[in-house]
C-alpha cells in the first residue's frame, strides 16, 4: 500500500493546487510548462537511460515486455469495440470507451509505480512495454478523435506525429546505442538513479492530479464499469496468461513491471485528446479520475496479493 499512498498523495497535491482559484494565473502556465518538460525532457530521459544502460543480450532477455504490452493493448482494444457495438453506443461514446480501455497510464503513473515497487531495474522492461502502448495511443488517439468530430484523418500527419514523439526518438536513440554496442557512461546512469528519477516521477504524479477533473460518477456508471472491467480484469489476465504461456515466472525481470503496467488505469493522454478535440471532457475525466482511485486502492493491491 505504501506506493499507492505515495502516488495518491502526490496526485491529491496536484488536485488541490488546481482547485485554488486565486493561484490559477500562476499554476496554469506553470503546469503547461511542466507538461512540456515531461514530454520533451523527462520521459525521453527515462526511456533512453532505462534502455541504453543495458547490453544487447540483456535487452533481448526482457524484450518479451513489448509482446506483453502489444497483447494487452490489442485484446483490450478489440474487446472494447465489440462491447460498445453490443451496447449500441454512439460513435463518440464507442471511441471514448475504446481509447480508455486499450491505452493505460503507462508513463505518468505506470513509471513512478514501477520505480516505487520494483526499483530502477524494472524501468528497462517497463520502457519497452510503455513505448509499444504509447505510440499507438498517440496515433490511434488522434485518428479516432478526428473521426469522432468528423474531421478528415490525415495518415501522413498521424505518422509524422508518432515519429517526432520525443519518447519514440529516445527509444530509437537508445536502440542505436545498443546496436552499435556503445556503453552508456556510468556517470549518466548514476546521475539519473540518484538525482533525477525520484523528482521526475513525483512531478509526473502531481501533474496527473492537476489535470484530473472531479465530476459526479453516477452519470457514467455503465462506461466506468465497462472500462474498469477491461482495464482491471481482462488486461492483467491477458498479460499473466501470456506470461505463463511463454514460460515467464514472477522471478523474471519482465514479469512484475509488465503486470503493474497492464493493470494501470486509463491514460491521462486520452483526456488531453478529449480536450484538444472538444470531446466530452467530463466523461474522459470521470473515467481517468475514478478508475485511478480504484486502481491504486483496490485493483493493484488485490493483484499484488494474489499474484506477486
Amino acid at each position: 500500500m505504501e506506493p499507492a499512498i505515495y502516488a495518491l498523495s502526490l496526485i491529491c497535491v496536484g488536485i488541490l493546487v488546481s482547485r485554488i482559484k486565486h493561484l490559477g494565473r500562476v499554476t496554469k502556465p506553470a503546469f503547461r510548462y511542466l507538461n512540456l518538460a515531461i514530454l520533451w525532457a523527462m520521459l525521453p530521459i527515462v526511456v533512453f537511460v532505462s534502455i541504453a544502460r543495458y547490453s544487447r543480450d540483456q535487452i533481448l532477455s526482457f524484450g518479451s515486455a513489448a509482446i506483453l504490452g502489444l497483447a494487452s493493448m490489442g485484446i483490450s482494444f478489440v474487446l472494447a469495440v465489440v462491447i460498445s457495438n453490443i451496447m449500441k453506443q454512439d460513435r463518440k461514446t464507442t471511441i471514448a470507451i475504446t481509447l480508455n480501455s486499450a491505452f493505460m497510464n503507462v508513463t505518468y503513473l505506470g513509471f513512478p509505480l514501477v520505480y516505487a515497487m520494483v526499483g530502477i531495474t524494472g524501468l528497462g522492461p517497463a520502457s519497452l512495454f510503455a513505448v509499444v502502448v504509447a505510440v499507438p495511443n498517440l496515433a490511434l488517439g488522434v485518428a479516432l478523435a478526428s473521426a469522432a468530430t468528423k474531421r478528415r484523418v490525415n495518415a501522413r500527419l498521424v505518422v509524422e506525429n508518432v515519429l517526432i514523439f520525443p519518447a519514440t526518438i529516445a527509444l530509437i536513440a537508445a536502440m542505436l546505442f545498443i546496436g552499435f554496442d556503445v556503453h552508456l557512461p556510468d556517470v549518466v546512469s548514476e546521475t539519473f538513479d540518484q538525482f533525477l528519477a525520484k523528482p521526475f516521477f513525483a512531478l509526473m504524479l502531481v501533474f496527473v492530479g492537476f489535470q484530473m477533473p472531479i465530476v459526479n460518477p453516477r452519470k457514467y456508471k455503465s462506461k466506468l464499469a465497462t472500462v474498469g472491467a477491461i482495464r482491471f480484469l481482462i488486461s492483467p489476465l491477458v498479460t499473466y496468461g501470456l506470461m505463463m504461456a511463454i514460460g515467464l515466472t514472477m522471478k523474471d525481470l519482465v514479469s512484475k513491471p509488465s503486470l503493474i503496467l497492464a493493470i494501470m488505469p486509463p491514460a491521462v493522454f486520452n483526456f488531453f485528446i478529449a480536450h484538444n478535440f472538444n470531446l466530452d471532457r467530463k466523461l474522459y475525466g470521470a473515467i481517468v479520475f475514478y478508475l485511478t482511485i480504484i486502481c491504486l486502492f483496490i485493483a493493484l493491491p488485490l493483484m499484488i496479493f494474489l499474484i506477486f
